[in-house]
């Protein structure tokens, strides 16, 4: 009687631990992207309240705002956006994400001092580039206040 394994006792060995491995991995994926997209829009979400906050406080005695693009977002000082203004802060969302639908007026929100009002009301949704059906979104109101839908 021969000892050891057979070549067939193998191929079926290596065969679930393919199977396993590629459960794993893509479960693994999954995740990832889901985390991705919930990073993107909550670093959104704080890059706006940042914006409120220096606002408030009067830092620079200037107002301060928010400019979405699909795959950033720009703190910039001011009462505009201006593309290139030397304070502007680049804040790269991941490139799974991207920001697809922007209803905020002119894509972006300026706070007003004192108030922290927002310039207008509107939403910001995320999206899996691989997956458009995962979506996370916040909206702005007009006093400024941050909603996550």
């Amino acid at each position: 009687m021969a000892k050891g394994f057979s070549i067939l006792e193998l191929a079926i060995a290596v065969l679930i631990l393919l199977l396993l491995a590629s459960i794993g991995t893509a479960a693994f994926f999954r995740f990832r992207d889901a985390q991705e997209l919930a990073r993107a829009m909550d670093d959104a979400m704080d890059l706006v309240r940042e914006a409120r906050s220096r606002t408030l406080a009067s830092e620079l005695d200037n107002q301060f705002g928010v400019h979405f693009e699909s795959g950033r977002a720009v703190l910039f000082q001011g009462a505009s956006y201006a593309e290139g203004a030397a304070g502007n802060k680049a804040y790269p969302f991941s490139p799974r994400v991207e920001a697809y639908s922007i209803t905020v007026p002119g894509s972006a929100v300026v706070f007003e001092r004192l108030t922290g009002n927002a310039s207008g009301a509107g939403s910001v949704s995320f999206r899996l580039k691989s997956d458009p059906s995962k979506i996370r979104a916040f909206t702005i109101t007009v006093t400024g206040l941050l909603y996550a839908q």
